[in-house]
């Protein structure tokens, strides 16, 4: 049997609705952040089916088993399509990004790392759980710095070639910043992971560990991996955009200074 007709037998509404939360899980721990979404925290509901969870909460269990699916069928690379695009929906695509790791995946990373039990616990998420706080607010600070400054001077170029700002209001700017240099320094600094990496010795885990440890560490290699695709967004479509642009209203400078 191949995996698609597995995972499309697996995936039918009437035995989904019948499996226990825990099973569900174990079989993709991705799965626990999709009932997360629903409000299904799935170590308060391990050993009850989808079904018995859903009539408790409200819910119709053909809208978690869709999302269920999309997991399954989720492609994160964008790169071609926003190659397509112009500027400023890039931006607009990173900062809906941005706002979904602040709202969404942080918190719910949060929640997971504090509701580990302390006591005899695992060591490695009792190290987590102190680094995490400072990460988080470096991380938050990282893409404030990106949205007022980077963003804003590369929709501030792109105003100016469409016409809707006069150069003369970027001359300052443009003495001030570079998107050569920005580039350059950004993806010098695109391993924020590193740190959480070494803690967990690259997510290393135990065949007998906790499924709530194995929810935990599949999260923060999901995270990673958006942040990759994230920060592969901006090297390889956001800058060589803004070089070319930025390389554009030089010349623009050039005739406004000549003409002026």
């Amino acid at each position: 049997m191949s995996l698609a007709i597995f995972v499309s037998i697996l995936l039918r509404p009437v035995n989904l609705k019948k499996r226990r939360i825990l099973d569900l899980v174990e079989e993709n721990y991705v799965f626990a952040s999709v009932l997360h979404h629903f409000g299904i925290d799935f170590y308060d509901y391990q050993e009850q089916n989808l079904a018995e969870v859903c009539e408790q909460k409200g819910l119709k269990p053909e809208l978690i088993i869709a999302s269920l699916e999309d997991v399954i069928e989720d492609d994160q690379e964008h790169l071609q399509y926003l190659m397509g695009l112009p500027i400023d929906l890039v931006i607009a695509y990173l900062r809906h990004k941005h706002f979904s790791f602040v709202k969404h995946t942080l918190p719910y990373l949060a929640k997971l790392v504090n509701c580990y039990p302390t006591q005899g616990g695992n060591t490695v998420i009792n190290d987590i759980r102190l680094v995490f706080p400072l990460f988080v607010e470096d991380f938050i600070c990282h893409m404030h710095e990106e949205e007022d400054t980077i963003f804003r001077y590369i929709l501030q170029i792109d105003n100016t070639l469409k016409g809707q700002l006069l150069p003369s209001k970027l001359f300052f700017s443009m003495k001030k910043y570079s998107i050569k240099a920005i580039a350059g320094e950004h993806e010098a600094h695109d391993d924020v992971m590193m740190g959480i990496r070494k803690l967990t010795n690259n997510y290393e885990l135990e065949p007998d560990s906790p499924v709530l440890l194995k929810v935990i560490f599949s999260e923060l290699q999901s995270f990673e991996k958006n942040l990759i695709i994230h920060s592969r967004v901006e090297n390889e479509v956001l800058f060589p955009k803004a070089l070319l642009m930025e390389k554009e209203l030089y010349k623009v400078m050039s005739k406004y200074s000549i003409l002026n």
